[in-house]
């Protein structure tokens, strides 16, 4: 499984738009100043590829891929802003001809104008969302959307017929890591702890920071017994994995982990409850195990 994008990546991402947005947003008021008070217009509005020159053009067409690329209105973009450039254009001609741009003409450009700065705030709205719905410790999705997320897969696996497994991770002796070596090295132990988890789960997994230093897993499609061995595999990993510390130390640390199967028909938040329950269970045993709520 891959995390989610990092902070600083979305963050990025966001600013980047934001700039963009604002190239737009002059571009098109320097465009109504043309058509409405016969102001020259930029040499580059009035060539075939004016699409390439302008300020988003090059923004959007100079990468491949481009890191939005995956961003389900990011296609949809590249035609918006074609059309809007040939609409400017064919109404610039007429301005420049001496005529008044056509009525039709001038309603499409600044329709098509409009349109695109409403995807484009409408995509950066979305990547903020997803710098929210991330933890920014760990780069696990935190606990926005969580539960819906978790209930869309129960519904899958009803569909399908195949079972889903939730499980709950609790890094054991936590609060002694924080406490005698402090919350830098507790940090450390969360972020390349979780960078390893999410390294050993498969591509269709997904893991979300439930809170403090325990986190959620979800395993579709998987029946408990082999949920069990991805889990033990972790849990290993987990325990020959060196941490390195601030301080430049390296330090071990285990988990314990509570596994549960959801029920297709009863609540998400109850398989919850019942894998907290394993967990307190593996605690109670010794910790650095995996219990099974049957």
């Amino acid at each position: 499984m891959a995390l989610p994008l990092e902070r600083e990546e979305i963050q990025h991402q966001t600013e980047e738009l934001e700039v963009i947005i604002a190239a737009h947003l002059a571009w098109f008021k320097h465009i109504n100043q043309a058509l409405v008070y016969g102001s020259a217009p930029s040499p580059a509005d009035l060539a075939e590829d004016a699409h390439l020159r302008s300020p988003f053009g090059q923004w959007y067409y100079s990468r491949a891929p481009h890191d939005l690329e995956e961003n389900a209105e990011f296609s949809q973009l590249g035609a918006l802003q074609q059309a809007m450039h040939a609409a400017a254009r064919e109404a610039l001609l007429d301005s420049r001809e001496g005529r008044h741009p056509r009525p039709e003409v001038y309603d499409r450009c600044i329709d098509l104008a409009l349109r695109l700065n409403t995807a484009l705030r409408r995509m950066q709205l979305e990547i903020i969302g997803e710098l929210l719905a991330t933890d920014s410790l760990t780069g696990c999705a935190s606990r926005r959307g969580m539960l819906g997320k978790l209930r869309e897969e129960q519904e899958r696996a009803l569909r399908i017929q195949r079972p889903c497994c939730l499980g709950l991770l609790d890094f054991d002796r936590f609060k002694r890591i924080n406490d005698e070596l402090g919350h830098p090295a507790g940090d450390a132990v969360l972020r390349q702890g979780m960078k390893f988890v999410a390294s050993a789960l498969r591509k269709y997994d997904s893991v979300y920071r439930y809170g403090g230093e325990e986190f959620l897993l979800c395993l579709p499609g998987t029946p408990l017994n082999d949920a069990a061995l991805i889990v033990e595999r972790i849990r290993e990993g987990l325990e020959r994995l060196p941490i390195r510390l601030p301080s430049g130390e390296l330090h071990r640390v285990t988990a314990s982990f509570g596994l549960v199967e959801m029920s297709p028909h009863r609540p998400v938040e109850e398989a919850i409850a019942n894998a907290d329950i394993a967990l307190l269970r593996a605690k109670e045993k010794g910790r650095n195990r995996v219990e099974l709520w049957r």
